[in-house]
């Protein structure tokens, strides 16, 4: 369980098909303004044709091009639908903002990323998913304490075999010190009893 800077749709597929674990965080949603605004055609609003190397809009136009694209490093794959069509199209403003060009899009480079891309976006709205993540409350605290505390940022040894011992180390330490913090702090004293709350039992 990690925060959001650790989650892509590439590390989830990695995490599971590489090491067997799932890898449970919060997948950046998407950045799009239709995604933002309510009653647009944001992406998920797309059928995409894997094998037809095409994808249907919400009103039935195909696309025209697939081609691949690079942003940052990174690939993708980039949808454009015909300008024809979308400037003809009655829910133009729902789909775009330009008034001139048509409406594409930018794909993860295969289905597989795709769809766990968008598995991942619909299912983290879920009050279930967001009971399973809760668990991971609090971690941040606990990195806090390990790096000031325990030096947990740099390993005394190496090789990947040792450093692990030094992680299992590091957090026994941090439990006992919580233990021990905990064993130490005084138990709370009744709060003494108000001036009025005096005055009236010793009356009554």
């Amino acid at each position: 369980m990690v925060d959001a800077a650790y989650v892509t749709a590439q590390r989830i597929e990695h995490a599971q098909r590489v090491h067997q674990i799932t890898l449970l965080g919060p997948v950046a949603p998407d950045p799009s303004h239709q995604t933002k605004a309510q009653n647009r055609f944001d992406k998920a609003s797309f059928t995409v044709d894997w094998d037809g190397h095409q994808v249907v809009c919400p009103r039935g136009q195909t696309s025209r091009t697939w081609k691949p694209l690079r942003i940052s490093g990174h690939d993708y794959i980039q949808v454009r639908f015909g300008e024809a069509a979308c400037r003809a199209c009655t829910d133009r403003a729902q789909c775009t903002n330009s008034e001139v060009r048509p409406r594409s899009l930018a794909l993860l480079p295969t289905r597989e990323l795709h769809e766990i891309q968008q598995a991942n976006r619909l299912d983290q709205r879920t009050r279930q998913w967001q009971d399973r993540y809760a668990i991971r409350a609090g971690i941040e605290a606990t990195l806090s304490q390990n790096i000031r505390t325990c030096g947990l940022r740099r390993t005394r040894y190496r090789g990947l075999r040792k450093t692990h011992v030094q992680h299992i180390l590091t957090a026994l330490a941090c439990n006992v010190t919580r233990i021990a913090d905990w064993i130490a702090t005084p138990a709370q004293k009744q709060r003494a009893p108000s001036h009025f709350h005096a005055l009236c039992t010793a009356t009554s």
